[in-house]
């Protein structure tokens, strides 16, 4: 069982716990309750999926206890990414980010043939933020399923928060997806850093679009309240030739 644990002051730890000891010391970490955790070996923490920046993580022996605690505190100790440095590519790949913001457009939940003869179900998309910077997302399995039909019942701004998001490429272009069971995703939570997004765009125009993708064709620009197919302009915004005159972003194209 892997898990990450945050003390008090917000600072994560990854941790880790055989199966041998999920039975005896694994089935009193409920998610999101406090626990005093004694008598536990450290290593030095890896790989492709960090869940956080912590040098070290946690693993669970045979005389490591747990016990309740009375501390209450429902804080998520999140870490959301910057839009733009997401974007800049700079970020290490090998670290889990949270991400939030406003689903701007969605396809449909295709079946996709995986290696082994496994299929998974895949959902593209697209997330903004207040600064309009657009994030191209791809979410696999149950998540896929769960956010489309979301936005299917959803009247208005749908916005979703992504924990422990995988910051990735697909054919040369950056991509958020989630990294497999370990990422957590929220639609229109009820969180101060959700709310406090709500009312900074509340007064724009953007809307949810919907389109099917299709890897082949992506010149058909996807219409309000129609489905047709992805275009990739539609990850940048749209300026007038006023805008464009006055602008003083310098970019490379």
């Amino acid at each position: 069982m892997e898990f990450v644990l945050a003390d008090e002051t917000g600072q994560k730890i990854h941790a880790t716990c055989k199966q041998t000891y999920i039975e005896s010391k694994g089935r009193i970490l409920t998610v999101g309750a406090w626990r005093y955790i004694r008598n536990f070996q450290i290593t030095p923490a890896g790989g492709t999926y960090r869940t956080t920046d912590h040098t070290w993580k946690i693993v669970f022996n045979q005389n490591t206890a747990v016990s309740r605690s009375n501390h209450v505190n429902d804080e998520l100790y999140l870490n959301l990414s910057d839009f733009q440095t997401v974007l800049s590519g700079t970020l290490d790949e090998n670290f889990l980010i949270d991400v939030l913001g406003q689903v701007l457009d969605c396809g449909g939940v295709e079946n996709i043939q995986c290696t082994g003869g496994k299929q998974r179900k895949k959902l593209e998309f697209t997330l903004s933020d207040i600064n309009d910077s657009r994030l191209p997302c791809c979410i696999w399995g149950n998540l896929a399923e769960i956010l489309h039909s979301a936005i299917n019942q959803e009247v208005g701004m749908v916005t979703m928060l992504l924990r422990f998001a995988k910051l990735g490429r697909f054919r040369g272009e950056l991509q958020i997806s989630n990294a497999f069971d370990a990422s957590q995703m929220m639609i229109n939570p009820s969180i101060p850093e959700a709310e406090a997004f709500k009312e900074l765009i509340n007064d724009d125009d953007k809307t949810l679009t919907s389109f099917q993708s299709n890897e082949d064709n992506n010149k058909q620009v996807a219409q309000s309240g129609k489905r047709g197919q992805r275009d990739k302009w539609l990850l940048f915004p749209t300026k007038s030739i006023y805008e464009m005159i006055t602008s003083t972003q310098v970019s490379s194209y």
